[in-house]
């Protein structure tokens, strides 16, 4: 740039200097130097930036075009909607502290309600992929999660190809003596390739008026299940769903 601006002044001695103290080819808006630009630009350059010209080596004001507009749009409208979905979540998150600090936790509401209703736990699972968690999930459900009244695990799943040794445990499953009289069965849905396929066999076979449903990866906290019932009955709602959060 240094010696582009020593060529201008050359040549600006020899071809003579037209307006702005420029050479008569140049257009108006470009500048010998930089700092002549950048004082050159109205409203503080908010709507315009400095280019090089490929020429003559001037500082030239250029006024942005309707793809930067767009694109500058685009930015704030994003920003916009980033700021509105935080405030959101903040609101979201205090409102939830302030009623917990008000009310207190519910879980102490949850344990004193008697004669919880019979409930049928089912978990959908593709053995290939979940074969070796579907274990733990099923150990974690049947020893950790409190209820007291009576609850049924199910474990329904499918798999393209038979794995004799993960079928034949959760096969003897069903015979273990789980706590607080639970009970466990494990359903091969021969024909099924989805998870729903999984979920409508069933609940062709449940027969207790209410129904939870895990992921073969879920560790639900322990006092979770008999939350979710509690804000059923309170509520008067058919059906309930929990927050959720990664573990590693």
């Amino acid at each position: 740039q240094d010696r582009r601006a020593a060529a201008y002044e050359r040549n600006r001695s020899t071809t003579g200097v037209g307006a702005m103290g420029l050479p008569p080819a140049t257009p108006l808006g470009c500048f010998a130097s930089l700092q002549g630009a950048l004082q050159g630009r109205a409203l503080g350059g908010w709507f315009s930036y400095i280019k090089l010209h490929k020429d003559t080596g001037l500082s030239c004001i250029h006024t942005y075009g309707v793809f930067e507009w767009l694109f500058a749009v685009f930015l704030v409208f994003m920003a916009v909607l980033s700021s509105v979905t935080s405030l959101c979540v903040a609101f979201i998150f205090f409102r939830r502290l302030v009623k917990r600090a008000c009310r207190g936790s519910r879980v102490g509401d949850a344990r004193k309600l008697q004669e919880l209703p019979s409930m049928s736990v089912v978990i959908p699972c593709y053995l290939p992929n979940e074969e070796f968690i579907i274990e733990e999930t099923i150990e974690w459900i049947m020893q950790k999660v409190e209820y007291s009244g009576r609850l049924s695990v199910i474990v329904v799943y499918n798999t393209p190809v038979e794995l004799p040794e993960i079928q034949a445990r959760l096969a003897e499953l069903q015979d273990a003596l789980w706590p607080a009289g639970r009970s466990f069965r494990a359903m091969h849905v021969k024909d099924s390739r989805s998870k729903a396929a999984n979920l409508n066999a069933a609940l062709k076979v449940v027969e207790d008026p209410y129904v939870v449903i895990y992921d073969a990866d879920h560790h639900p906290d322990p006092d979770s299940l008999i939350l979710l019932w509690e804000k059923m009955s309170r509520c008067g709602v058919d059906c309930v769903q929990g927050s959720y959060y990664m573990r590693n």
